[in-house]
């Protein structure tokens, strides 16, 4: 099974503000974020972490990290994965889930101007944090529009065709600005 995720931003306290999270340490948020994906992920699975896994060099370093996480890990690079002890290579992955060929790519605007070449069905993205989860053909899998789980390509596309379905994809003015926090289901509790 495959698992999707981005902007975890683990050890970062300034996350917390900036994408307003509901916790209080970056401790909290880790171990939360941490608690969530495992209640997911089997260890036999792969998770796609599609950027800006970590961010800084405080707190427990990427291999400890992964130690804590169940699964097979496998690291998109974004723009926070400079120092942070994450050395992957991948800038952007095409895959085929679901009869759909996705492209996995941290920033938006590239995978925009890589689909553009056509080929590719649609991109799973991060990067945006709470902005938006869904655009014509793209999906925001960040922890931030997904309750702080990881999530399969079954619930995402699900997700996503609901979406379309109820006329988000025929919407013409940028929604980069509205806040989809409000997807994200009543009943999940706030940690604080």
């Amino acid at each position: 099974m495959y698992w999707f995720t981005a902007d975890e931003h683990f050890n970062h306290q300034n996350i917390i503000e900036f994408a307003n999270r509901p916790f209080w340490t970056w401790q909290d948020m880790n171990a939360e974020i941490i608690k969530r994906h495992n209640s997911r992920v089997q260890n036999s699975h792969t998770v796609f972490h599609v950027g800006d896994f970590k961010m800084g060099t405080n707190g427990p370093n990427v291999y400890e990290l992964t130690n804590m996480l169940n699964g097979r890990h496998v690291f998109i690079w974004g723009n926070h994965d400079r120092n942070n002890g994450n050395n992957t290579p991948l800038k952007y992955a095409i895959i085929k889930s679901y009869g759909k060929t996705i492209l996995l790519a941290h920033h938006p605007e590239e995978a925009s101007m890589m689909m553009s070449n056509g080929g590719i069905d649609m991109a799973f993205t991060g990067h945006v944090h709470q902005n938006w989860k869904f655009k014509p053909n793209m999906v925001n899998v960040g922890v931030d529009v997904w309750d702080f789980y990881p999530v399969d390509a079954k619930q995402i596309l699900k997700a996503y065709n609901r979406w379309v379905k109820d006329g988000g994809n025929k919407e013409t003015k940028d929604d980069s600005e509205k806040n989809t926090t409000s997807d994200v289901p009543e009943e999940s509790p706030a940690v604080a």
